[in-house]
């Protein structure tokens, strides 16, 4: 019976609702040169990082289709796209943070995105500053779904993985925290849970305001556990 104190976030899909933006850039890349993407495709890599990505996208393509071309000129151009016109953060990311705060939880940021545009898109979205660490893609040898980033950022954030709670979208971060002995809230994005997601899942919740909830009943109890 462990005390939460710490709370790691994953950041696309999970403070962002940007995966839905990310799915339509793949989309429209691959159409452009005569290839197609689909949601289930792009659902079984996502939440690695750069070389996790294009590893499993060669395993599923002929090796006559330029993955990393095509990756690079997706990247580019969402890259621009984000710059200019942000992406909107998820229902709840504003609560559930004050929340935390308030209650003198620890967070931390762990996402696949490299630091550079992982911190541009947290100020941007005036959130960088309610984080006490951001583990990021390039930060980190081993891609989602080894456990490395998240244990990673429980150590930036002096607390012992048993005492955090990661929350992710995607199969393969789940199956992260899962691998690092971290409980996880999926809060699914894109992709229903199968039964993997459930049986590594801690909690399914719907939204960032039932995540709210729910540790409001862990905090209403004397040792606030697991």
């Amino acid at each position: 019976m462990q005390k939460v104190e710490g709370i790691i976030f994953d950041m696309d899909g999970v403070l962002f609702d940007s995966e839905r933006i990310s799915l339509e850039f793949w989309i429209e890349t691959f159409e452009k040169y005569g290839y197609t993407m689909t949601k289930e495709i792009y659902t079984s890599v996502m939440g690695r990082n750069r070389k996790g990505i294009i590893e499993g996208l060669t395993k599923i393509y002929d090796s006559s289709v330029p993955i990393i071309d095509l990756y690079d000129e997706k990247t580019k151009n969402m890259i621009e796209f984000m710059d200019r016109e942000g992406a909107p953060i998820k229902l709840g990311v504003n609560e559930l943070i004050s929340f935390l705060k308030k209650n003198g939880y620890k967070m931390a940021v762990a996402t696949s995105t490299k630091r550079e545009r992982a911190v541009k898109r947290l100020a941007k979205a005036n959130l960088k500053e309610y984080f006490d660490a951001i583990v990021c893609g390039d930060d980190v040898v081993n891609s989602k779904p080894n456990p490395e980033i998240f244990l990673k950022a429980a150590k930036k954030i002096n607390v012992n993985p048993k005492n955090c709670i990661v929350i992710e979208d995607s199969p393969m971060g789940v199956e992260a925290a899962y691998n690092g002995g971290i409980k996880c809230i999926n809060v699914p994005d894109l992709k229903e849970p199968d039964e993997q997601i459930k049986a590594q899942s801690h909690k399914i919740l719907e939204n960032l305001l039932e995540v709210r909830e729910y540790l409001k009943s862990l905090d209403s109890k004397e040792c606030c556990s697991l």
